[in-house]
């Protein structure tokens, strides 16, 4: 692909990635501070709507790279943009899902737990900075720090699920804090397998998902 086209598409998935930090942020603030719902409804859907479009063109830019140079086609290269695109994309949909467990009226503003739930959110809103950080850097090193960090945090979250359905931890929602702890796994999960596209060979992407 030509550097043009390679600028173009960095420039869309790392607009992806300060959209879906956005959505985060709003998400969690909703569940975790004193955020009115209906302040950041439109806010949050409108940037979810923002993250789709930005998919679409990458893909759609994609295929007309491939129509184009179908002789000199990279294809690892394109199945990791996809991947990417891909990945990113759905970060925004789990985030649309913990907004809807705040409209439930289920929030985590008190408690125990609060301080925790505040570290976990801080820890995986940086992971999205870290991965927006690699787009633009040639430095293996510094993916496989990601994956290694999230990967810790994708167990340490399925850790707290299986103490949840195994009732050995008491919390105020149980079922809301479940469906917490999931769909953050599932964000981190594809944090992860975006940044496995950067580094690793086409048949060992997208395998560190679950």
């Amino acid at each position: 692909m030509s550097s043009e086209s390679l600028d173009s598409i960095d420039a869309k998935l790392s607009e992806m990635l300060t959209n879906s930090m956005r959505i985060y942020d709003l998400a969690m603030n909703c569940l975790l501070g004193d955020t009115n719902l209906d302040s950041v409804r439109d806010d949050l859907y409108s940037t979810d709507k923002k993250i789709n479009e930005l998919h679409r063109d990458v893909r759609r830019e994609m295929i007309i790279h491939s129509a184009v140079n179908s002789r000199s086609l990279d294809i690892p290269l394109l199945l990791s943009y996809m991947t990417m695109s891909k990945d990113i994309e759905r970060i925004g949909d789990y985030c649309k899902n913990l907004f809807e467990i705040a409209e439930t009226g289920n929030t985590f503003t008190q408690g125990d737990e609060l301080d925790n739930y505040i570290e976990l959110r801080n820890d995986i809103g940086k992971l999205i900075v870290y991965l927006q950080s690699c787009l633009n850097l040639d430095d293996e090193s510094k993916v496989q720090d990601l994956i290694t960090l999230g990967s810790s945090l994708s167990t340490n979250l399925d850790d707290k699920i299986t103490a949840l359905l195994e009732n050995k931890e008491k919390v105020q929602y149980p079922v809301a804090t479940t469906l917490l702890y999931r769909y953050l796994k599932r964000i981190v999960s594809h944090i992860v397998n975006a940044s496995t596209a950067l580094i690793m060979p086409t048949d060992q992407i997208d395998y560190l998902d679950e």
